[in-house]
């Protein structure tokens, strides 16, 4: 019997091989006609065809990413500019993002790279918008004859997207279909073809958008149709183009190229110099490009692998792209187990064993290749990467149903009928933004996510309704404007600062209506936005729209240097819908005096600041101390204790005054009066019967350091508990004159892990001591001075701050002011602990405007140190805030507690003082007549 290529792949001279090489069909309809049979099969497709772009279309949206924005607006520049180049749409691609200046930049938009000759590209190979270009061919003329306005430019852009993405799967479908039919019977290959259709990603990959995957796999299936079918030139020379293609395409695809080649140089014979000479124009011609205008020869997409991109731990990355809630192969199309499980069975056609072999092979080593990097694969629906391979597994799995059970057949259709749910809440619920938060971690710990069920994108993503249907919606809008300006605005002091901000305004209407929100970037970096807007009478009178259109916000520019900028406003549809660049506009900063270029950015950092401190605040009151095992600030965890409480209180206070800070403090000072006990005493972590008891803190020992804190910084109105906790305290002084810490005998003690010493008496606690009774019981004060300055550095009394001198260097202007002047070593007041010199600068810094010693560079130094702490939204508090203290060394167990919260609070105390040096740190202009600063 004639086989079904003989009637679908019928072309070219027969010559080469006038005996072709016969179909391995295992099961066909040998009753029918083979006429009728071809037109069956013909019919077959065609309603294939139809049923798949239409349903891949239903959802009248566009699944895409930054990966697709090259692919989706160069073929306009490619048939209008005649050029491969981005330069002509580069505002379209970059989508408000911030392309690079110079070559070898990586921008905000990292989809686009600077090539040579100042030109820009393509991050990502040019293949597939080369090879689309005929598909918009009436998107081009529509747009003549309609006009080039950038909205309409941009909604034909999306849709032709769409449009191009969802043929191009259609047809990898068809194709596999005719495959599928030289190993098995109408009906099987029919349901094969639409697993593969609508239970792989290559319905919410391929078919959404101009992903490399869906042109790739097409490639790979219209290869696997032409190897199993009878040799003919056109057929190999097919053969050797489209193996040089799918690389082009995608470079990590040349592993499953090049079996699908070296099976073709054996299948074509003594043909196989003509698949060679077939293969080799792409290869040039993509050579050629690179050089010309990229540099490198392997491309811009060669590059895009950096060293924190690769994983250490490949066996937990095959895991992870195989069975993982959020991206496994296996997880999303279930189905596709069948393969390894029943491998055996796909051997069983023996003149494809070869190829099942060779292919086998380069699956599992494109599954090893890609467990090497980052596997998580960006923000996507299901595992991308492996899109390519699934039609290799799907070529594979007609022996193995073939030999099914009733049962095992029933398991095999349920598990496809899973893989078509899941794909379809991907294609009409999938919005990507639970994969931003799971793609934002880093270090070791940074997959763990992705191994939990609760984040698997088919049950996240059911929390919100479907996607928005946006395909269609457009776009209309401007910006009608930018303008720099300077406000005085009130800053942590209590003061005012000049501020300097851009006020934007504009308006934006999606067909009829207002949109969901407005975003503003500057340089590609989001900075404002605003789902508020009004009636702008003029777009009611123009366009005849009464919806509200108006939009207008003030983008914060203290940060912003002098110069040029670029401003972008997107625009959402719907809810959850992709942004839409509405219109960018080009603004200048002026430059600023000396002074104000250190006042600016100081105000943004005091507005940041004072943010985390009130965001890290907890409900009660309080903050919360970090501790670890080690001096390396490595897995912080959490307790309470009234002791950074009180210095955050000590430290703040005189900062507060008239200030956002006074209101922060007034209920972390009634919490600690509220740790005060009966006999006046107070405990590291709070009162015993407290509710974070067990779970932040225990019921540990009174102790007279905590004591002396809290009746100094939060004092109770009952003076009857302050006179019984200072006879208490007074118990426990030695008879050189210091104060032990814990107000209990060692036979008393709970949940104490001691050292040496079980109750040592301790530099920081004398001073804190010392603080409470210069107020409570002066001559008490005097003698403790005088017991404590011959001994100020014996490391016998270093127990809790050996390592750290933070606390010790801020109470030194205190007590000096209180008439205790302590000589202390030098060596004592520095630290060894990596990152630690800065905090320990900005405690100095502080003493020396406390103790009215600073000189005329102060300010400047401390403007400079403010800056320094500050930089990259204070990066400093995630790998070195401040370490306050550590227990006692000689201690089994040792711990070392840190505090980011201190570190703001530190450098808005800084802040603050730095304002009294400098005021008036700025003016406005002469007209104006105002003062930042008094």
């Amino acid at each position: 019997m004639p086989s079904t290529s003989a009637f679908i792949d019928e072309c070219g001279d027969s010559r080469i091989n006038p005996d072709p090489m016969p179909n391995p069909t295992h099961a066909t309809e040998t009753s029918a006609t083979p006429g009728r049979r071809r037109w069956v099969d013909v019919l077959c497709a065609v309603l294939i065809a139809a049923g798949v772009f239409g349903l891949y279309n239903a959802n009248f949206r566009s699944i895409s990413a930054a990966d697709t924005y090259a692919a989706r607006y160069l073929p306009f520049s490619i048939l209008t500019n005649h050029t491969v180049v981005l330069d002509p749409v580069i505002d379209s691609v970059a989508q408000g993002r911030m392309p690079p200046r110079i070559h070898g930049q990586i921008g905000s938009a990292f989809w686009i790279m600077r090539g040579l000759h100042g030109h820009y590209v393509s991050n990502y190979p040019i293949v597939v918008p080369l090879l689309v270009v005929p598909l918009y061919l009436p998107a081009i003329s529509y747009l003549n004859t309609h006009g080039w306005d950038p909205h309409r430019v941009d909604h034909v852009a999306r849709i032709m997207e769409k449009l191009a993405a969802s043929l191009i799967a259609t047809t990898s479908v068809v194709l596999i279909f005719l495959l599928l039919r030289r190993r098995c019977t109408i009906r099987t290959a029919a349901t094969l073809s639409l697993a593969y259709a609508f239970g792989t990603t290559t319905w919410t990959i391929s078919g959404q958008a101009l992903w490399m995957h869906g042109l790739a796999q097409c490639l790979i299936v219209a290869t696997l149709l032409l190897l199993t079918g009878p040799r003919t030139f056109v057929r190999v020379a097919l053969v050797g183009l489209f193996c040089a293609v799918i690389p082009a395409i995608r470079q990590p695809d040349a592993i499953l190229a090049a079996p699908l080649g070296l099976y073709g140089l054996w299948w074509a014979g003594r043909s196989r110099w003509l698949l060679i000479a077939a293969g080799l124009p792409p290869v040039l011609l993509l050579l050629a490009y690179n050089l010309v205008y990229v540099g490198p020869l392997a491309g811009g997409y060669a590059l895009s692998v950096r060293p924190e991109n690769y994983n250490d731990d490949v066996a937990e990355g095959i895991a992870g792209l195989l069975f993982s809630p959020v991206r496994g192969l296996f997880v999303f199309s279930p189905f596709l187990l069948f393969v390894p499980a029943l491998f055996y069975r796909a051997l069983r056609d023996r003149k494809m064993r070869v190829l099942t072999l060779t292919l086998a092979a380069s699956v599992v080593i494109q599954v090893g290749l890609y467990a090497m990097v980052d596997w998580r694969q960006g923000v996507c629906w299901g595992p991308r990467w492996l899109t390519e391979i699934t039609p290799l597994l799907i070529w594979m799995l007609p022996p193995i149903v073939a030999g099914l059970s009733r049962s095992g057949r029933f398991l095999f259709g349920t598990a496809c009928c899973v893989g078509i749910a899941i794909q379809a809440i991907g294609a009409f619920w999938y919005t990507g933004a639970n994969d931003a938060l799971l793609m934002g971690g880093s270090g070791p710990e940074r997959t763990r996510p992705m191994w939990q069920w609760r984040n698997a994108p088919f049950v996240s993503e059911l929390a919100h309704p479907p996607a928005p249907a946006d395909l269609l919606r457009r776009v209309r809008g401007n910006i009608d404007l930018v303008e720099v300006i300077d406000t005085p605005a009130p800053d942590a002091d209590g003061g005012a600062i000049l501020r300097r901000e851009v006020d934007v305004a504009g308006w934006a209407l999606i067909d009829s209506r207002s949109p969901t929100d407005v975003a503003i970037l500057v340089d590609g970096a989001l900075m404002a936005g605003t789902t508020t807007f009004f009636t702008r009478p003029d777009v009611v009178q123009t366009l005849g729209e009464a919806s509200p259109a108006g939009w207008r916000l003030r983008v914060p520019a203290d940060l912003l240097p002098a110069g040029k900028h670029e401003l972008a406003a997107l625009v959402r549809t719907d809810p959850g819908a992709e942004p839409r660049l509405l219109r960018q506009r080009t603004f200048e900063i002026p430059p600023d005096t000396p002074a104000q270029r250190v006042a600016r950015p100081l105000a943004h950092a005091a507005r940041i600041a004072m943010e985390r401190l009130a965001a890290h605040r907890q409900a009660a009151g309080y903050w919360l101390t970090a501790y670890t095992d080690s001096l390396t600030f490595e897995r912080p965890r959490p307790e309470l204790n009234t002791y950074l409480n009180a210095i955050l209180i000590d430290l703040l206070g005189p900062a507060a005054a008239d200030t956002p800070l006074a209101d922060m403090l007034v209920p972390a000072r009634r919490f600690l009066t509220a740790q005060i006990e009966s006999d006046g005493l107070v405990r590291y972590h709070g009162r015993p019967d407290a509710p974070t008891i067990g779970t932040l803190g225990c019921a540990i020992t009174p102790d007279s350091d905590d004591t002396a804190l809290v009746w100094r910084v939060a004092p109770a109105e009952d003076t009857g508990r302050q006179a019984m906790a200072l006879d208490i305290v007074g118990r426990y002084r030695r008879s050189d004159g210091l104060y032990r810490t814990w107000l209990a005998e060692p036979a008393a003690y709970r949940c104490l892990d001691p050292g040496r010493d079980p109750n040592p008496a301790d530099i920081g606690i004398q001073m804190h001591i010392f603080l409470w009774l210069v107020r409570a019981d002066p001559p008490a004060a005097r003698a403790l001075c005088g017991a404590l300055s011959p001994r100020a550095g014996d490391a016998g009394i270093w127990v809790y701050y050996a390592d750290t001198p933070l606390i010790v260097i801020l109470r030194q202007a205190g007590l000096q002011q209180a008439g205790c002047r302590l000589p202390f070593p030098a060596e004592r007041l520095e630290t060894k602990v990596p990152g630690q010199d800065l905090w320990l600068r900005a405690a100095r810094q502080l003493r020396r405007v406390e103790n009215h010693a600073a000189g005329t560079d102060t300010g400047a130094t401390i403007g400079a140190l403010l800056l320094e702490i500050a930089t990259d939204d204070f990066a400093v508090m995630h790998h070195a805030p401040p370490l306050l203290y550590h227990n006692d060394l000689t201690a089994t167990v040792r711990r070392y507690y840190w505090s980011d919260d201190l570190g703001y609070a530190l450098w808005l105390r800084l802040y603050h003082e730095w304002l009294g040096l400098n005021a008036p740190v700025a003016c406005e202009s002469a007209d104006k007549g105002e003062c930042v600063a008094e």
